[in-house]
């Protein structure tokens, strides 16, 4: 019986986790570059120590993030760019460097190009830098495909637009910037594997239908997890009642 409530217990902790990540995933589904995660239960068995043998088996909970690539929406800000393929816009942070697919950028008081955090943004050469601000106009700028800067036909910086070898080794660190493991390899992407679209900018990979009938679907069988285990507890009370007597 007691090992029955443990049964029920351990299946519902994957369930509450997953339960977790979908609201994470659902209050971000606006969130430019944000990219959804999900939760896999996972069967574990673990030797007891001087059991004979003896193995105990528990629930975890795996997350995992989806690097699919979101919708693509038309913004017209010359300073918005997303990325079609797979690359990451690279981000100087106080930190180290961080990995990123929102490409909504800003100009700092000095023009250097930034995220809307303040983080410049890096390029081959350094952070980008307008020269003046001034004579900035939204006409003026020019992002191109292969992620060149330019100013008045002027080019002043390449972004730069990397890949990594591994995913997997790719850790959130807030809502859209990524930081990448120590065994993690980041090479500088081809241009014909990645272009950068001006003026649009990725959206959320979310699909908030979907997510929705997930939660729905595991609500319910959290609910008949506890509803077992309920039922079980009460079996047990009622069956120490009669050892009293």
């Amino acid at each position: 019986m007691i090992k029955g409530m443990q049964d029920t217990g351990s299946a519902m902790k994957p369930m509450m986790a997953r339960l977790e990540v979908i609201a994470n995933n659902l209050a971000n589904i606006n969130t430019t570059g944000f990219k959804r995660d999900d939760v896999f239960p996972a069967v574990l068995q673990d030797a007891v120590a001087g059991g004979g043998g003896t193995v105990l088996t528990r629930m975890e909970s795996r997350a995992a993030t989806d690097f699919s690539e979101g919708s693509v929406v038309q913004t017209n800000n010359p300073l918005d760019v997303a990325l079609q393929g797979a690359g990451f816009f690279v981000v100087e942070t106080p930190s180290g460097p961080r990995y990123t697919r929102n490409g909504s950028f800003s100009l700092a008081v000095d023009g250097t190009l930034t995220t809307s955090k303040g983080y410049p943004v890096a390029g081959t050469g350094g952070p980008i830098r307008f020269p003046d601000l001034q004579q900035l106009s939204r006409g003026s700028v020019a992002i191109s495909e292969s992620g060149e800067v330019s100013l008045d036909g002027k080019v002043i910086g390449q972004l730069r637009i990397v890949q990594v070898d591994r995913l997997s080794g790719l850790t959130k660190d807030g809502t859209s910037l990524f930081t990448a493991q120590q065994d993690v390899r980041t090479v500088d992407a081809p241009q014909e594997a990645v272009a950068v679209k001006q003026g649009f900018l990725e959206e959320s990979n979310v699909d908030g239908i979907e997510e929705m009938i997930t939660m729905i679907e595991l609500m319910r069988a959290f609910e008949s997890n506890q509803k077992a285990a309920q039922q079980q507890d009460a079996t047990l009370d009622r069956t120490m009642d009669v050892g009293r007597f």
